[in-house]
């Protein structure tokens, strides 16, 4: 899978941008203040004898007219105009070059901090513990749905999924290692594919059948491959297949819940997966999932409650953009509380969000717009895989 890169060099380019918009700025005001003649006229300029030896203006309206304009030139291009914005480029561009120094650093700190992880994980690997390589393959399993399309969790009557509060909810009951497959039904007739995910279902440090374990989570967050996550990626091929009404361009949304999550955006990242697959959506709740390089063109709803510590694992903020929301909640306690770290809590705060007045929750509105070929729309099938490690 890929992991993001150094995220300071955008910052960096964002400073380099605006210190050459600053110039651009100066360079105009320059053009502007030479297109204009310098003005300064003195007296005899204004003054003449009149043909009865009086005193009389002469040319008057005319200089101060060119005053009127010098003046007007003066507001554009000095201290309060171009100049000034200039000036406040420079110094913006100033800022953002110290804060990617800042950020580079942080950066730095993380990757030392991963790699400590990861070089932790090897060594406690030689004593068979969160080892997740070496011959481990997954094994999935088609299983009997325990539910079926008129009870899925988070739809509404019919079998339509009508919020991304619903497609949190869709998780419920996947235990076991189990995974689920939604095929929904676009406006064209055409199938689009949800993956619902499950966290963490095994607490153990030495790996076993079940792969939603400590091991997947340290795994994953360290850039590794996981069972876990080829086993996702047999279970939707699987699904796909066995519905027959499978084609390459039917978009696929992956969602998670925390180890769920992780293994959403993993595979989002990962290009051996999403050429096989048309990824258009992700949505996690709960989960630490900045480190990973979700494309830019596919669309991102990452909803965390700032009292619970478990989406801050990363030590990084989630990339801002406009393909990628973060939807973080005040919730609870200001301490941190793992009661605010389940499932259920975060479908409760996505339907509170929801059900806000239109454009109250900056993105989520436009989230939900784009993800139109999965809520709202009939579910025609659901699968159920259960994915093991041997």
């Amino acid at each position: 899978m890929t992991r993001v890169a150094v995220r300071s060099d955008a910052l960096l380019a964002v400073g380099a941008l605006t210190q050459e918009l600053a110039d651009e700025v100066r360079e105009e005001a320059a053009r502007l203040a030479a297109a204009i003649p310098g003005v300064t006229p003195g007296v005899e300029d204004f003054w003449a004898l009149g043909s009865s030896g009086t005193v009389v203006a002469a040319g008057a309206p005319l200089r101060w007219g060119l005053l009127r304009v010098q003046a007007a030139v003066i507001r554009l291009v000095g201290p309060e105009g171009a100049w000034g914005e200039a000036l406040a480029l420079d110094a913006l561009a100033v800022h953002v070059r110290a804060a990617a120094r800042v950020y580079a650093g942080v950066e730095r700190s993380v990757a030392a901090v991963v790699d400590g992880v990861r070089a932790a994980a090897d060594l406690a690997a030689r004593g068979g513990w969160l080892t997740d390589g070496l011959g481990a393959v997954p094994v999935v399993a088609p299983v009997s749905p325990t539910v079926g399309v008129a009870d899925l969790p988070g739809s509404s009557g019919g079998g339509r999924v009508t919020g991304a509060a619903g497609l949190v909810a869709a998780g419920e009951g996947l235990d076991g290692g189990r995974v689920r497959v939604l095929e929904t039904t676009r406006g064209d007739g055409g199938a689009a594919w949800v993956v619902v995910v499950p966290g963490t279902q095994q607490w153990s440090a030495r790996p076993g059948p079940n792969p939603f374990d400590v091991t997947t989570n340290v795994r994953a967050m360290t850039g590794d491959a996981t069972v876990a996550a080829a086993g996702v990626a047999v279970a939707l091929t699987a699904a796909r297949a066995a519905s027959g009404r499978s084609t390459a361009d039917d978009p696929v949304a992956l969602v998670g819940h925390s180890q769920g999550g992780i293994l959403a955006a993993a595979l989002a990242s990962d290009t051996s997966f999403t050429t096989r697959h048309r990824i258009t959506h992700v949505l996690t709740s709960g989960a630490p999932v900045a480190l990973f390089a979700v494309p830019p063109d596919v669309r991102v709803l990452s909803v965390e409650h700032t009292d619970d510590p478990v989406p801050g694992v990363d030590l990084t903020p989630n990339p801002s953009s406009s393909t990628w929301v973060t939807v973080r909640v005040a919730h609870g306690a200001a301490a941190l509380d793992l009661r605010s770290h389940g499932r259920e809590t975060y479908v409760r705060t996505l339907h509170a969000a929801e059900s806000a007045p239109h454009g109250t929750v900056e993105g989520l509105d436009a989230w939900r717009t784009s993800a139109g070929d999965f809520l709202g729309v009939p579910v025609r099938s659901v699968w159920e895989y259960e994915v093991g490690r041997r």
